[in-house]
């Protein structure tokens, strides 16, 4: 993307925010700040803070991989030498957290087994608990001043990028966006920005988002339980179960209403409407998103299928072999 004075200025901005995020522990906010400021300088700082706050956040595959990638590109800038030392420290951190997860991989499948999930980070470690999203939705109400004026700044830079035909750039502007101002449309326009990039792999990832926001979302019933019924895929087993505790748009008044939680931020952060023309695109884009992984999925089973049946036959033949020579 090229970088212009004013990209530099609300990248600078951008950073100041992230910094304040991440003291205040909204670590997740952080990373996408981060990754935005990165996208609007070409700052290595910002590349490497963004790639520790993937670290913070336990999601060291991630964070090992935006190290590697440092490492082996210059970025059209040389990589000063501290951020270089930085960076391989860090990587060292990263790929000994890998192998403690892989080292505990098998009693943490089990133990998610036992639960009906998955167990593993989502879109670029999107997935936070409950209150980790409290914690995000806190520190969102105290940077009342600067950050929605930010958070408009990023929305028109990513509507710039989405026309310019750069969906990888957008996706990022647009989630720096939402974590400004939690507002659930600008998440879904950084998921239909994954989704833009086009292939299996993001549309796997756009509708494993797509989800975490129907869950979020305080949506209309009947909505709710369209998203339930769709055919689900490997991605998206935890879909039914999430939206099953998620808040319903005007229920019943017989239905049980949740106590309030302590702050509008803190309800914000458990259960936020959509308008109806966001939750129309919404259902549109995440059976888009269906779509395009189901001839992938149908294309794997054939594969498996076929090779079954190699096997099988190949099995059958030697089994008439022996057949034949013990006749003999």
């Amino acid at each position: 993307m090229p970088i212009t004075d004013n990209h530099k200025v609300l990248a600078d901005q951008v950073s100041a925010l992230a910094k304040r995020a991440n003291e205040a522990g909204a670590v997740a906010s952080a990373a996408a700040l981060f990754e935005a400021a990165h996208a609007l300088s070409n700052d290595w700082t910002s590349r490497v803070s963004a790639a520790n706050m993937r670290l913070k956040l336990g999601d060291a595959a991630a964070a090992c991989a935006a190290y590697e990638s440092m490492l082996c590109d210059d970025g059209g800038s040389a990589m000063p030498d501290r951020i270089r030392q930085l960076t391989e420290r860090k990587r060292e951190e990263a790929l000994s957290a890998l192998a403690e997860a892989e080292r505990g991989q098998s009693s943490r499948a089990s133990f998610w087994a036992t639960l009906g999930g998955e167990g593993g980070g989502g879109i670029a470690a999107r997935t936070t608990t409950v209150a980790q999203r409290r914690i995000e939705a806190r520190w969102r109400e105290s940077e009342p001043a600067a950050a929605p004026a930010t958070a408009d700044a990023l929305k028109a830079a990513g509507n710039a990028r989405n026309q310019a035909g750069d969906a990888a750039v957008a996706k990022l502007l647009y989630s720096a966006a939402y974590a400004l101002s939690g507002r659930l449309e600008l998440r879904l326009s950084a998921a239909n920005m994954e989704l833009k990039e086009g292939g299996p792999a993001h549309a796997a990832a756009a509708l494993d988002e797509y989800d975490r926001i129907a869950a979020e979302a305080t949506l209309p019933r009947h909505v709710r339980d369209e998203i339930q019924l769709a055919p689900q895929t490997c991605h998206t087993r935890h879909t039914a179960a999430a939206l099953a505790a998620a808040p319903l748009a005007s229920p019943p008044p017989t239905a049980h209403r949740p106590r309030p939680t302590n702050t509008p931020a803190e309800a914000e952060a458990v259960g936020r409407p959509l308008s109806q023309a966001h939750t129309s695109l919404l259902t549109r884009k995440r059976a888009e998103a269906a779509a395009q992984i189901r001839p992938a999925a149908a294309a794997s089973a054939v594969d498996v299928s076929t090779t079954a049946a190699a096997a099988a036959d190949a099995v059958a033949a030697v089994d008439a072999a022996a057949a034949d020579a013990a006749a003999a």
